[in-house]
């Protein structure tokens, strides 16, 4: 499908329309040769879940996401950008201007990928904007792999684990954190807050000497 756009100078250009995150987890599947169960069976998603989500039925959660990307071995980008084109050749450089983020949505955050363009990337830088709000129960706490910082650039947020007490952030304010420790984030903010996102997959980790000396850190007692 494509759409048509009007230029400021009035000239005409087209551009393909953005495919919705169901439709590109059906085509990675369907690459693959991979059943729903298949899938479900990698990511630790009911079928059910999967098909909802393929039919764009459902919109996937974040850790949903995090799931998937980790159960069929891509990247978190692959998924949630909006016109991906897989790279033969990685360039090393990729720029997203301000005007040129486009927005994933999920119940508790909105997504808009960073340098989509740029594949093989050791880490996903996301802009979020967090929509979760109070009373949160445990069940919205997610774990997953990898390590995620976090650098707040509107708003407040609360940052919820298992393991540390509350900690509110404010604008300019940022934390680091394993992923497999049960957490969540909240806008405690009138309006949504919004946050800079960088999760590095702990497939990119393995073998890299520096990143393992970090996890072997975060895995020691005090």
């Amino acid at each position: 499908m494509v759409k048509v756009k009007e230029k400021k100078s009035g000239a005409v250009e087209s551009y393909s329309a953005p495919v919705e995150i169901g439709d590109r987890l059906r085509e990675i599947r369907r690459d693959r040769g991979l059943t729903l169960m298949e899938v479900a069976e990698k990511t630790g998603i009911s079928s059910s879940a999967l098909s909802k989500i393929e039919n764009n039925k459902m919109s996937p959660t974040f850790a949903n996401l995090i799931k998937i990307a980790e159960g069929l071995q891509i990247s978190l980008t692959e998924l949630v950008a909006t016109n991906y084109e897989k790279q033969m050749n990685s360039a090393r450089l990729a720029v997203t201007r301000a005007d040129e983020v486009e927005y994933r949505e999920t119940p508790s955050y909105d997504m808009g990928p960073l340098c989509a363009d740029l594949t093989q990337k050791s880490m996903t830088p996301l802009i979020e904007r967090v929509k979760a709000r109070y009373p949160v129960s445990d069940e919205s706490k997610v774990s997953h792999g990898g390590e995620e910082f976090v650098y707040v650039l509107k708003g407040e947020v609360d940052v919820l684990t298992d393991c540390y007490a509350p900690v509110r952030l404010k604008a300019g304010d940022s934390t680091y954190l394993d992923s497999r420790m049960h957490h969540t984030y909240v806008s405690v903010s009138r309006r949504d807050a919004e946050i800079l996102m960088i999760w590095l997959n702990p497939q990119e980790q393995s073998g890299s000497k520096n990143l393992e000396f970090a996890e072997a850190l975060l895995n020691e007692k005090p």
